[in-house]
């Protein structure tokens, strides 16, 4: 069974600052400024999370991949725990630009402006847990989801 690569390895520039966290804030500061980025303890170089100043937003979940040197993303609203958008670059610079828009509440197409990369998932933001937005945002979904099928 293949085993997977040290991190340190594929993220050599992440093993200089001993966390994804820190070695986003370095890679973009001036993007970042004073957003708050954390690392967990038992897994520093493969995971980092974003807050969002929107409460009806989950924190934006970073991580590297353990074969291959990229990040993804998901950003997931609080009732279902659905993601909202996600993604993968090799980008660490395009994942603080995402990191930032989630952060400061802007738009799920202004994120998506703000990082090419981002893919929305068709669900759209329901602050008051309305059922019937939640439902036409799950359809919407559900949708768009079938739209990207690719047919054989």
């Amino acid at each position: 069974m293949p085993t997977s690569p040290d991190p340190t390895v594929l993220y050599p520039d992440v093993a200089t600052f001993g966390s994804l966290a820190t070695a986003l804030r370095a890679e973009a500061e001036a993007c970042l400024g004073a957003v708050p980025v954390t690392s967990p303890d038992c897994a520093p170089m493969l995971h980092a999370t974003v807050a969002s100043t929107l409460p009806h937003r989950e924190t934006l979940q970073i991580s590297a991949w353990l074969h291959e040197r990229w990040w993804s993303i998901r950003g997931e609203e609080p009732f279902q725990s659905l993601a909202l958008i996600d993604g993968r670059t090799n980008d660490l610079s395009e994942v603080a630009r995402a990191a930032r828009a989630w952060h400061d509440g802007a738009s799920l197409d202004d994120i998506r402006q703000a990082a090419p990369f981002v893919h929305l998932t068709g669900r759209f933001e329901v602050p008051d847990h309305d059922p019937a937005r939640l439902t036409e945002s799950e359809w919407q979904s559900m949708r768009q989801e079938a739209g990207e099928l690719e047919y054989a």
